[in-house]
């Protein structure tokens, strides 16, 4: 499950397409996404980077809207009949909130402004693309009787590679939610077969779904529906005509976060496995910077009859070597393969750094020496 969960992005395979006129910014910020072993291609002008469209599978474009031969938003328009597929990351100085509105609209996935340092602008790229790969693991239901609502929903949200699905009224929401598993609910206040308000509670008194994200987007901008509507369990409400800017990155967030949370479970669930296996297997320690014993298992103590609270005082100054080779791995932050001579056992030790100066020490393949 965890596997699944993992989504890895092959950066050489990535294909990145840098469309900026200004030729200082547009090799800086290419250098520094090669570094991170992208797969980039630089284009000055629009002429230029539909030439490299046409021949080559973009995966994504960073768009200057400012160009010499044109409007960037023109090429959007075309890339949204010939390239759907292709994701775009507006990037400008241009601050026009209604512009952007109209460009999420239009399709991208970001914006970003110029005059940051490449570094930022870099990681804020790769966090995008860490998205895209994400999105799709993730299903929105989107309940609202009007096409046209669900219509510009899916604009502004399908871009990122979510799986949507749709329904026109509540009997056919419940129906959904029962089929699939879903991560996000959009759900529309006025539905012809129940109150939203109704859904929501619905929704909400069943165990499974309790925890189950809803965002509330209405037209009904009343102070008292709203209040209601997260007493009742709303996460975010958003009244017509919304920002399709805040949609989206509302929805991000609560993908992110259902994202950590699983990775999350996901380590904890290694960890655990982990555990149970050097428990069973193998005598195991975790050391301070000190050689103090922070952590052992019933087999160390088993093993060396310990029960002291320092590996200083258990193996004393016979096994200077073996404390050596402690320290050094502590210093070099290194594994390190070690062996130890024991009451008559020949014992191999393997040592691995740890966060603030730890180590976890795994004592294995002992050997009774016969004299």
């Amino acid at each position: 499950m965890c596997l699944e969960e993992k989504k890895f992005v092959n950066k050489q395979a990535f294909h990145i397409l840098i469309v900026e006129d200004a030729r200082v910014i547009n090799d800086k910020l290419t250098k520094s996404l090669k570094k991170e072993d992208y797969h980039c291609s630089q284009a000055y002008t629009l002429e230029e980077a539909h030439k490299i469209v046409e021949e080559e599978d973009v995966d994504l474009i960073i768009l200057d809207l400012h160009l010499p031969d044109g409007d960037g938003e023109e090429f959007l328009h075309l890339l949204k009949t010939e390239k759907p597929q292709t994701k775009v990351v507006v990037f400008t100085a241009d601050d026009d909130l209604a512009r952007r509105d109209e460009l999420f609209r239009l399709g991208i996935v970001d914006y970003i402004f110029k005059g940051k340092n490449s570094a930022l602008i870099q990681h804020e790229i790769s966090s995008i693309i860490t998205t895209l790969t994400i999105a799709p693991q993730y299903t929105i239901l989107i309940v609202d009787d009007s096409f046209t609502s669900r219509k510009i929903i899916k604009s502004i949200l399908s871009p990122m590679g979510y799986n949507l699905l749709e329904a026109a009224n509540a009997a056919e929401a419940f129906s959904i939610l029962q089929q699939h598993k879903v991560d996000l609910v959009l759900l529309d206040m006025e539905l012809p077969d129940m109150n939203g308000m109704e859904v929501l509670k619905t929704i909400k008194s069943k165990p499974e779904y309790f925890h189950l994200p809803i965002y509330i987007v209405s037209s009904d901008s009343h102070i008292e529906t709203v209040r209601n509507a997260y007493k009742e369990g709303a996460m975010h409400y958003f009244t017509k005509p919304f920002s399709p800017e805040e949609l989206k990155l509302k929805v991000e967030q609560i993908v992110k976060l259902k994202h950590n949370h699983k990775q999350l479970q996901c380590q904890a669930r290694i960890s655990n496995s982990c555990q149970a296996f050097f428990d069973h297997f193998c005598a195991v320690a975790v050391v301070d910077s000190k050689l103090s014993l922070l952590y052992t298992n019933e087999k160390f103590s088993s093993l060396f009859e310990a029960a002291s609270s320092s590996l200083f005082e258990i193996f004393q100054k016979r096994y200077d070597t073996f404390l050596g080779d402690i320290l050094m791995a502590l210093k070099e932050h290194k594994s390190i393969e070690t062996k130890l001579h024991y009451n008559k056992r020949d014992i191999s030790v393997k040592i691995f750094p740890l966060e603030d100066a730890k180590l976890l020490l795994v004592f294995e393949h002992t050997q009774s020496i016969t004299l």
